[in-house]
């Protein structure tokens, strides 16, 4: 059996969308986990709804904690031998248990991830990521520079999971899932990931609104410092860093350049974050020439 864990909050115009495409999956022996984290709107009436309809559905109310907490009362209470994960405005191709089940059995995996696809309201891709890799140890896959970090694009082995206690860190609000991801693998004999787009991930503001406050983003980067494994994964941690979190806080003008340098020397944070990343964040943002912003940066931070 595979559970399907999905954290409900405010997402009374797509939860539809989302348990469909979970209860029409071509591989029926599933359980559908409704974790509702104390939504304000009708999500978890629509959750209630669903129950009554179909049985391979449980819905758990609790009071709102946020993203990390509601997966955590999922991995508490899923009895499936695999477990995945699925936010509450996506959802699934029709396919994607049965197929990836088929090449789990097949390759004897411990973990298989697959290719998501960022979709606006009406259906329009905006972009797709869809890297493959060979049936690899954990840690060839590690080192391919593949390895996806949204839990949502992954299938997970219940066994493992529990035998580690793995659970998310309820204090991030960002990062929260890729060190989960990391910690998951480390844990694997043999993982694989596939190009099949079967995860579909709606771009909405709400997705964005925990850029705007710098400070969990503090949070997150001491997170990562402080990773048991982060020397391992280091790669894999400067990228976000750059990508999910600085790049959006300099681009949306929330903090300045200086203001950044300053901030990763006041925190230590030079060993994750080198000063050379951040020129480079600033080259591609700016579009000006590399002498030019070298020049520019060095008279800003002087």
């Amino acid at each position: 059996m595979v559970s399907v864990i999905v954290p409900v909050y405010k997402a009374e115009l797509y939860l539809d969308k989302c348990i469909k495409s979970i209860l029409g999956q071509t591989y029926d022996n599933i359980e559908l986990l409704l974790i509702n984290d104390g939504s304000p709107d009708r999500s978890g009436e629509i959750c209630d709804r669903y129950a009554q309809t179909d049985e391979r559905i449980k819905v758990f109310h609790k009071q709102n904690a946020g993203v990390s907490a509601a997966r955590n009362t999922g991995l508490m209470n899923a009895h499936g031998k695999w477990i995945i994960f699925v936010d509450s405005d996506d959802w699934l191709e029709v396919d994607c248990i049965e197929k990836c089940l088929k090449l789990i059995n097949e390759y004897h995996l411990d973990f298989l991830q697959f290719g998501l696809k960022r979709v606006d309201d009406n259906g329009r891709v905006l972009s797709a990521d869809g890297k493959e890799t060979a049936v690899l140890s954990a840690e060839e896959y590690i080192r391919t520079g593949k390895i996806g970090i949204c839990v949502g694009g992954g299938i997970f082995k219940a066994d493992i999971i529990q035998a580690a206690n793995l659970r998310f860190d309820t204090d991030l609000k960002l990062g929260e899932d890729q060190l989960f991801v990391y910690r998951y693998i480390s844990k694997c004999k043999y993982c694989n990931r596939i190009n099949n787009l079967f995860y579909n991930y709606r771009a909405n503001a709400e997705s964005a609104c925990t850029i705007s406050n710098p400070q969990e983003c503090i949070k997150s980067i001491k997170a990562f410092q402080k990773f048991e494994l982060r020397r391992i994964f280091e790669p894999y941690i400067q990228r976000s860093i750059l990508r999910y979190f600085l790049y959006p806080i300099i681009r949306s003008g929330i903090l300045t350049v200086r203001q950044i340098y300053i901030l990763i020397q006041t925190e230590k944070f030079e060993m994750l974050v080198p000063n050379r990343k951040i020129e480079k964040i600033f080259l591609n943002l700016y579009k000006c020439s590399k002498y030019a912003g070298i020049f520019f940066l060095r008279y800003t931070l002087s």
